[in-house]
């Protein structure tokens, strides 16, 4: 597993946006444990922080299963809704 890495303030606040406007977003990312690289359009349910720190996402996926991502593994931040 990486060791976690903090995210800017604005990556948190440009997701609670995501998850409050129920936007879909088509991210990049790594599994925590394997880094196997993912791709998909998903919808941000909830950003959540454990009790160590690390933020997560929790979405699902377009087969509507529920997929929690590491923040500091999204390789692409969406671009803003305009």
């Amino acid at each position: 597993m990486k060791p976690y890495q903090q995210v800017a303030p604005h990556v948190r606040e440009r997701l609670e946006i995501a998850v409050l406007t129920g936007e879909h977003l088509s991210l990049q990312w790594a599994d925590e444990d394997s880094d196997r690289a993912y791709m998909g359009r998903i919808q941000p349910r909830e950003v959540v922080e454990n009790g160590d720190g690390r933020t997560y996402l929790d979405a699902i996926d377009e087969d509507g299963a529920k997929i929690r991502i590491r923040v500091d593994l999204i390789r692409n931040l969406p671009t803003p809704v305009k």
